[in-house]
């Protein structure tokens, strides 16, 4: 194959090929620093590049993969790059490539050209496959069997098999900046995500009402998501929004509590994307998905808010949004969160009066300012290390019951059965406040679970609420256990 003269990626632009001058600039060099961040992961490439291609050259295999995910890419392919001085040279450098390939088996050409030549892309085709016919091919251009493509710009041509999908949309920083609400849950990392492939810079805000492994793995999910913002170092800003949740449980009637802390998160977003200079708020609404999110419950909540609010999944249906977490990679973490709310209502309101949501606007007003005060900025390069850093209050795991505790089962319903520990009541996590509000807020609670780590993540949660609680691992109560065993 003296013809084949080297691998190379070959990357094919979206949007931005439609573009012209100043602009079509920028976003190109937009796109080629997102690319060579990502490439940094390969051991870094050398690129050139020309009107609607970037070609790459380095670790063939494994900058396939990453330039894939790089906004404004709408597809790539490891190809062979011939150089050639007639078509005949071609055609024999496919024979040598895709004989083996293509023997006994019904194959295709397919054939794109640009630049002056001597012949077309149909006498290209015509010439590579009868040379894949001579290796024992048999051409078949509606079903075949292999698919092979050959894309001849000037005197080079690139060989490839292989075309795997961009996210294709603008390059990332090619429309400002935005401030993504991101919960970890499923739906909102695919709106952020949605606001990067339009080309936004993406920040996140996360409020934060569980306790440490809640914030941990909400991280993971944000971490996984940021893995995609080649050519930024995006900002987290981490919110405690205990606070909030303690004066709307106080000062807000139940049935508002849903309007009441999406009103509350907006506000304190807005402040937060004013201090890292976004021009707009990012949430994952899906209109009428859930009882907050009703046409007139959405209304009432971003009343007078003085700052753009976008939703880009607002008309997607849930198995759409599923797909697209799936491809992003934050589906299945984000399937892993704790789920359970400090401000969780029975009998949600699916709309608020302008009178009520003032009401709102004045209960949680303090709340909202010490949320804002308290936040945590990260870049995207320290989660790692601030995930690692993260552990829960030193005294909320403790080694015995307390006299008169209220010790709650946070494992499933058949364990329980099964055994439990004298007197402890079951309980979902979802359900904990519900259990709380029912037998006294003055209580000391107890919670354990298989593990340990999800009994300490509610009763951190429930202290921000000024509970007193705590965690108990298992085997730290084996002798009542053992207890309860001789007496069943």
């Amino acid at each position: 194959m003296g013809l084949i003269v080297d691998r190379v990626v070959l990357v094919r632009v979206g949007e931005l090929s439609v573009k012209r001058g100043w602009t079509r600039k920028e976003m190109e060099r937009l796109l080629l620093n997102a690319m060579k961040e990502a490439a940094e992961e390969c051991g870094g490439a050398k690129f050139t590049w020309e009107p609607g291609r970037f070609y790459a050259w380095g670790d063939v295999d494994c900058l396939k993969k990453v330039l894939s995910r790089v906004f404004g890419v709408k597809s790539v392919s490891p190809t062979y790059l011939i150089r050639f001085s007639n078509l005949d040279e071609v055609a024999e450098a496919a024979a040598r490539l895709w004989g083996d390939d293509v023997r006994g088996r019904r194959f295709a050409v397919r054939v794109h050209r640009w630049g002056a030549h001597n012949f077309t892309s149909l006498d290209a085709a015509a010439k590579i496959g009868a040379a894949l016919v001579s290796a024992g091919g048999k051409v078949d251009l509606e079903r075949p069997e292999v698919e092979l493509y050959v894309e001849i710009r000037g005197k080079r041509a690139y060989l490839y098999t292989e075309v795997l999908e961009g996210p294709g949309g603008l390059p990332l920083g090619s429309e400002g900046k935005v401030l993504a609400l991101v919960s970890g849950g499923i739906d909102s990392p695919v709106a952020a995500w949605m606001m990067m492939r339009r080309g936004a810079h993406v920040d996140v805000f996360y409020c934060n009402l569980g306790g440490t492994l809640a914030l941990r793995r909400v991280l993971e999910v944000v971490k996984t998501l940021l893995s995609w913002s080649y050519g930024y170092n995006a900002r987290v800003a981490v919110a405690d929004c205990g606070p909030l949740a303690k004066a709307i449980r106080r000062g807000v009637r139940e049935e508002l509590w849903n309007i009441a802390f999406k009103r509350g998160l907006y506000l304190a977003a807005a402040e937060a994307a004013r201090v890292v200079k976004a021009a707009a708020l990012v949430t994952g609404e899906s209109l009428g998905q859930v009882s907050s999110q009703t046409l007139q419950a959405l209304a009432a909540i971003e009343r007078g808010l003085e700052m753009p609010l976008l939703r880009p999944l607002i008309g997607m249906d849930k198995d759409e949004i599923v797909k697209l977490a799936q491809r992003i990679g934050t589906y299945e973490l984000s399937t892993r969160l704790p789920e359970y709310c400090a401000v969780f209502s029975r009998r949600p309101r699916k709309w608020a009066t302008r009178e009520e949501v003032e009401e709102i606007d004045l209960a949680i007003r303090d709340a909202v300012e010490e949320v804002v005060k308290n936040v945590k900025i990260l870049r995207k390069r320290e989660l790692d290390e601030y995930i690692k850093s993260l552990t829960p209050p030193q005294d909320i795991e403790i080694g015995e019951l307390p006299p008169d505790a209220v010790v709650v089962d946070l494992r499933d319903g058949e364990s329980y059965r099964r055994w439990h520990l004298p007197g402890a009541v079951r309980a979902d996590p979802e359900d904990v406040l519900s259990l709380v509000d029912r037998m006294g807020r003055d209580k000391t609670y107890v919670f354990y679970c298989y593990g340990g780590g999800l009994s300490l993540d509610v009763a951190e949660s429930l202290r921000k609420l000024g509970i007193k609680a705590y965690s108990i691992r298992l085997w730290r109560t084996s002798s009542q256990a053992q207890q309860r065993d001789t007496t069943s």
